[in-house]
């Protein structure tokens, strides 16, 4: 019988709130007919030429993603309209970021007006039928956390009031519960990565979310969530109830060695000493109520 964690939220139980309740005055609309109207409208005014069928493939209160059937040789896109301009800006920042060096899905084209982004269409989900998976998915979640690592030097310029050594300097942010610990985490990677590191974290991890490319690379989808002030310890909390998900059982002994090598692999200094030590503060700065064993 499984005693982890079934999902990424019960493995984050206790964390706190990054966003108020309550926070989006404006949330996205749920019918389907005035959600395609949207679709149409935005595509007609921020994305001329973008012609073809369009169909709701997700929508929630923060959010709606729609296929853009156009006609062969040119194939489908997937179209997303925010509901909240700075969760836009964000999802833009780490496209920004992530562009070139992580396997993400790829931006076609954005448009501030609607808050809408042209994105590449990915349906095929990844086959975690493999043993190769886990380490897989431990790739690329690492990758996304050392994304900055690989910036050209303009981009890592114009990115340096995100990195560590910024935001040491700065205060810790509201959501916090520790600030003191808070600091300790940060310390913990500036020790691992440089202070030039652009701490990115709060990945949302589901199985459904590793797709698949048809060349056979595995990609990861959404990265709205994404933010430069979390870290990637959030990610490597939920990563045992992910893959318990997808089918793999595997213990935080395994799942931290798998991180560890990830990491190690693009640019990181932990330790398992080190990296458990920051696991520990970042419960004591979030509210974060137990590590499920990846700090023992």
């Amino acid at each position: 019988m499984t005693t982890g964690p079934a999902t990424a939220a019960e493995a984050l139980t206790g964390l706190a709130r990054i966003r108020p309740a309550g926070w989006l005055a404006t949330p996205m609309p749920t019918d389907p007919a005035a959600l395609l109207v949207r679709a149409r409208r935005t595509l007609a005014a921020d994305h001329p030429g973008m012609n073809g069928r369009v169909s709701v493939i997700s929508a929630r209160y923060t959010a709606a993603v729609f296929a853009v059937h156009r006609q062969p040789p040119q194939g489908t896109l997937a179209l997303k309209l925010h509901a909240d301009a700075a969760a836009y800006a964000g999802e833009t920042l780490a496209y920004a970021l992530l562009a070139g060096t992580t396997p993400v899905a790829r931006l076609h084209a954005e448009a501030e007006e609607s808050l809408s982004l042209l994105l590449e269409y990915l349906p095929e989900p990844a086959d975690w039928s493999g043993p190769k998976m886990p380490t897989v998915l431990a790739e690329r979640v690492a990758a996304v956390h050392t994304a900055s690592l690989r910036l050209p030097a303009e981009a890592a310029e114009a990115m340096a009031d995100y990195t560590l050594a910024a935001l040491l300097e700065a205060p810790a942010p509201a959501w916090i519960a520790d600030p003191a610990a808070y600091g300790e985490v940060l310390a913990a990677h500036a020790d691992a990565y440089g202070s030039g590191l652009v701490p990115l974290g709060h990945l949302d991890l589901k199985p459904e979310h590793l797709r698949r490319r048809p060349d056979g690379e595995a990609v990861l989808l959404d990265v709205e969530s994404v933010r430069p002030d979390v870290t990637g310890l959030i990610d490597l909390v939920t990563l045992p109830a992910v893959l318990r998900q997808a089918g793999h059982e595997l213990g935080p002994d395994r799942v931290l060695g798998l991180y560890l090598d990830a990491t190690a692999a693009r640019g990181g200094n932990w330790t398992a000493d080190s990296l458990k030590t920051a696991l520990r503060a970042y419960a004591a700065a979030t509210g974060l109520e137990s590590l499920h064993g990846l700090d023992r």
